[in-house]
């Protein structure tokens, strides 16, 4: 049950992000450029993800399902993108940039849409 419930809340954040990044990429942009040029945020986006990614490893660390290894390699993933930002933060944004800027931001969107649907399915019980 816990696997379906973090499964169906990363799919529920994916869809929101997803729709953001299509729907209104010059917001995004600029959110990602605040995170480029303040250390402060850098930092404290790290601290808030690294802990999130922290408390949902040590609650569900399961490997006996493809969605509970799923879930946990998420978690896990989350973690260590905070520990990233809290160690690199700008100088990481800096280098992810040319993955963010033009049309491609669009098609990080369609593609966190695709994968947050199915994320949301599969944890809203969906075989």
């Amino acid at each position: 049950m816990m696997t379906e419930a973090i499964a169906l809340g990363f799919g529920l954040y994916m869809l929101a992000a997803g729709f953001s990044l299509l729907a209104t990429p010059d917001r995004a942009r600029a959110m990602l450029t605040d995170l480029r040029e303040s250390a402060g945020l850098s930092f404290l986006c790290g601290v808030v993800v690294y802990f999130i990614g922290a408390v949902l490893l040590v609650t569900h660390h399961k490997i006996d399902t493809p969605l509970e290894i799923f879930v946990t390699a998420i978690s896990a993933a989350t973690l260590i993108e905070g520990l990233i930002f809290l160690a690199f933060g700008t100088s990481f944004m800096r280098l992810m940039n040319p993955l963010l800027t033009g049309n491609l931001i669009r098609l990080w969107g369609l593609v966190a849409i695709a994968a947050g649907a199915f994320l949301a399915y599969l944890g809203a019980g969906g075989h």
